[in-house]
């Protein structure tokens, strides 16, 4: 009798702007919030296992229902570590899921370098992430 094997892969049906800044993350938020006309609220840590340790990074969001868009705001660095490891040099990443299109994200993200705290915001490849499986939620 021949065996099945079942094998599920991760879809990451999102886009990912990374955020550099010197900023704290309320600061942030507040910055995009006044930019965007969002209103980002931070909500309960978003959590990952890690090395048979739970790490917490604060985490933001904007659910705009008349567009069908979900915004997050997530903090890359905690005390324990990171959150995308090989992107230490961004401090937040705004991930959208929904009804967006490139030119959205390429717009939103040269709307977010005009932020007078922010020192580069860049799209991200999720696809090219080692660590892209930290980001499901």
């Amino acid at each position: 009798m021949s065996k099945l094997t079942f094998s599920l892969e991760n879809e990451y049906d999102f886009e990912l702007i990374g955020i550099s800044c010197h900023s704290r993350d309320y600061r942030i938020c507040w910055s995009l919030n006044n930019m965007l006309k969002t209103n980002f609220k931070r909500t309960e840590d978003y959590e990952i296992l890690k090395r048979n340790e739970n790490i917490a990074f604060p985490f933001f969001e904007y659910i705009d229902e008349a567009n069908n868009i979900e915004y997050y705001v997530i903090a890359n660095k905690s005390s324990e570590g990171y959150l995308i490891s090989e992107k230490q040099s961004t401090d937040y990443f705004l991930l959208l899921k929904g009804s967006i299109t490139n030119q959205f994200v390429d717009t939103l993200a040269k709307k977010i370098k005009e932020i007078d705290v922010v020192i580069i915001a860049h799209r991200i490849d999720v696809n090219e992430l080692k660590s892209k499986q930290n980001l499901l939620f």
